[in-house]
C-alpha cells in the first residue's frame, strides 16, 4: 500500500513541476521532455517499486506528450509549419540524445 501512496505523491510532484516549467511555453515543455528523458534513462536497470514510483509516477507525469502536441499545433497555426516542424524535430532528437547520454552514464 505504501508504494501506491508513494506513486500518487511522486506523480503529483512531477505534474506540479511540469506545470511550473511549462509556463515558459514551448521551450519549457522542450526542457521538461529532454530532462525527463535523461532521468528516465537513469532508471533503466531498476526493477520493482522504485521504477514504478519514480520512473513512471514522477518522471512519467513530469514529461508531457499532450503539452508537446498542443505547442506544436499552436506553433504551426501561429508561426507556420517550419517553426512547428523545428520544434517537433528538436524535441525528438534532443530527448533521444538526452536518454542515450543517461544510458551511457549507467553502463
Amino acid at each position: 500500500m505504501a508504494i501506491v501512496f508513494t506513486f500518487i505523491f511522486l506523480s503529483a510532484i512531477g505534474s506540479f513541476f511540469r506545470w511550473l516549467v511549462s509556463q515558459y511555453g514551448p521551450l519549457g515543455v522542450l526542457f521538461v521532455n529532454i530532462t525527463g528523458s535523461f532521468f528516465l534513462a537513469l532508471t533503466f536497470n531498476w526493477v520493482g517499486a522504485g521504477v514504478t514510483a519514480i520512473g513512471i509516477g514522477a518522471l512519467g507525469s513530469f514529461t508531457t506528450f499532450s503539452a508537446f502536441t498542443a505547442d506544436a499545433i499552436s506553433l504551426n497555426e501561429n508561426h507556420g509549419f517550419l517553426k512547428a516542424s523545428g520544434y517537433v524535430v528538436s524535441t525528438l532528437v534532443l530527448s533521444i540524445i538526452s536518454a542515450s547520454f543517461g544510458l551511457f552514464l549507467i553502463q
